[in-house]
């Protein structure tokens, strides 16, 4: 009986309890070289009238019968961007080299559509994350659940996670801050994020991009403000997806640090 009361008091310590999350694996399948894989899809009958497409980056040697469950990192493209955008600018392999070589977690990637049509990224967060999370085994944790993107997926990033801290633990925006006029609607919902939804927020802007880098320190400087945890940084570079994949690894590093 003894034993059997440790045993408890030891599991429920632990967070070993049935009802725990699982995590993803830190390592991958051994021996693996073989490089991930990009999916291209549509969403089955979207609520918008027409065809929602996105890509998956499925990670290396990744098998649909494994046990294992992976965070995710939504990533929305700018304005007349497609979904396949960032991996046009080589994001896929910059991916494949730091999974391959261990240096972070493999982890599964959706591309979405641009939010022109649909300026708060409702379609991303009502159908497509409940639809992708159903297809693919993604951890139900929002620890493991990121959401990122450049010039108006920077703002997509910010507008999903500040919305819905509960679903989204970061943003990444690249290329992005601020947009002049919605500081009343950013500080409403970082007043509404409390110590159950704090969120980590990841920002660059190259230094020759001197409208976005104003908006993104004016950002900086609502979230300093409400103490939440951000990094700004400035490159040499523009406003394009060559410049942000080029940085993208210091990002996935700062990304992972929770996982």
């Amino acid at each position: 009986m003894k034993r059997c009361l440790i045993l408890v008091v030891l599991l429920i310590l632990c967070g070993c309890g049935l009802g725990s999350t699982p995590k993803p694996f830190a390592t991958l399948t051994e021996n693996c070289t073989t490089p991930g894989t990009i999916i291209a899809a549509d969403l089955p009958q979207p609520k918008r009238g027409y065809t929602y497409s996105y890509r998956v980056y499925l990670l290396p040697c990744y098998s649909a019968d494994s046990e294992s469950r992976y965070p995710v990192l939504y990533l929305v493209p700018g304005r007349s961007s497609s979904p396949a955008a960032w991996f046009a600018a080589g994001l896929a392999d910059v991916v494949d080299r730091l999974i391959l070589h261990k240096d972070i977690p493999p982890f599964i990637i959706v591309a979405t559509e641009s939010i022109e049509s649909d300026p708060l990224a409702d379609t991303i967060h009502n159908e497509l994350l409940p639809y992708i999370e159903d297809q693919y085994p993604i951890i139900d944790d929002r620890q493991y659940r990121a959401v990122a993107g450049g010039s108006l997926g920077g703002i997509a990033a910010y507008r999903l996670a500040f919305q819905h801290p509960d679903t989204f633990s970061s943003a990444g925006i690249f290329g992005a801050g601020a947009i002049s006029g919605e500081e009343t609607q950013i500080n409403e919902w970082l007043s509404s994020i409390d110590e159950e939804t704090r969120l980590r927020v990841f920002m660059d802007t190259g230094d020759g991009d001197p409208l976005m880098l104003e908006r993104a320190q004016v950002m900086k400087s609502m979230l300093d403000d409400f103490g939440i945890e951000n990094i700004l940084h400035t490159g040499h570079g523009g406003h394009n997806y060559a410049y942000w994949v080029s940085n993208f690894e210091m990002y996935l590093n700062w990304l992972v640090k929770d996982w």
